[in-house]
């Protein structure tokens, strides 16, 4: 069930419905309630397409706030390192401050926590 996508349920669910609409006098024949059948498909349809209208428009959202907060990201990270730069400047930039001040920055560069070492193949013979 899981293969089928959000067009392919919804149409099914339709064309279901207008069978059980077609075939309502054989249902009611059988004990079958053909009119309770449909309103059932039908609500259940309208669930799935507002739940379907509500993912898609959180995927938008989504997309939209990624790109926004990546930049915004990288304003920030620009921003602080002029500060720095200015701060590093105010200290003279070759002062043992200035040099404490540079490893704010390099902080940031180095992996946190330990690194995978990875195999080094062998050179071919």
């Amino acid at each position: 069930m899981g293969s089928y996508g959000q067009a392919q349920i919804l149409g099914f669910a339709e064309d279901v419905q207008r069978a059980v609409s077609t075939e309502a006098k054989a249902l009611e024949n059988r004990g079958t309630d053909a009119e309770k059948v449909t309103a059932q498909i039908g609500d259940q349809h309208e669930t799935v397409a507002a739940l379907n209208a509500q993912q898609e428009s959180l995927k938008r959202q989504l997309k939209a706030t990624t790109a926004e907060y990546m930049e915004a990201r990288l304003r920030l990270y620009i921003l602080t390192s002029g500060a720095l730069d200015t701060v590093m400047a105010a200290v003279d930039k070759n002062s043992a401050a200035a040099k404490n001040l540079q490893r704010l920055r390099s902080r940031i560069r180095k992996p946190r926590g330990p690194t995978a070492i990875l195999p080094v193949p062998a050179p071919p013979a």
